[in-house]
């Protein structure tokens, strides 16, 4: 893994911050930081580490914003990069769970959360949703 000279990492990470200092009141210049922030990765953009949280950070802004079009290219993004980096198998698989929940695909979701909670245990549920643990524990009520 590769990693960026320190001026270049600084850029991003202030597009970063200021986008999320103005996530709550301004949502389209939040998305606009966060993609200029995106453009700023050298290209592979799938070998740079923070890239991938970068995207995920995406991933789950457009998740809350219940625009999943969008939510499923950057899940695609963060693919790529465990595909190429390999480091966040756990983290990728639970990603892809809540996508499949929030899209209504609840037998995949349950799958995968399946898979997430046999190899890492239930600590990628904390600081989410309450609703994706709920489900894990009573898939019932969703899947009849």
């Amino acid at each position: 893994m590769a990693v960026l000279k320190k001026e270049l990492q600084d850029q991003i990470d202030e597009l970063i911050n200021l986008g999320n200092e103005i996530w709550e009141n301004d949502k389209p210049s939040y998305f606009d930081h966060l993609l200029q922030a995106w453009d700023l990765y050298p290209i592979p953009k799938n070998n740079w580490n923070e890239a991938y949280s970068l995207a995920k950070e995406l991933f789950d802004a457009y998740i809350i914003e219940e625009d999943y079009v969008n939510a499923q290219n950057w899940l695609n993004e963060m693919i790529s990069h465990n595909n190429n980096l390999h480091l966040f198998d756990f983290d990728l698989e639970h990603n892809e769970a809540k996508y499949h929940f929030e899209t209504g695909n609840y037998q995949t979701a349950l799958d995968k959360w399946k898979y997430v909670v046999k190899n890492a245990g239930k600590r990628y549920f904390e600081n989410e949703k309450p609703e994706y643990l709920e489900f894990y524990k009573n898939p019932e009520k969703y899947i009849k």
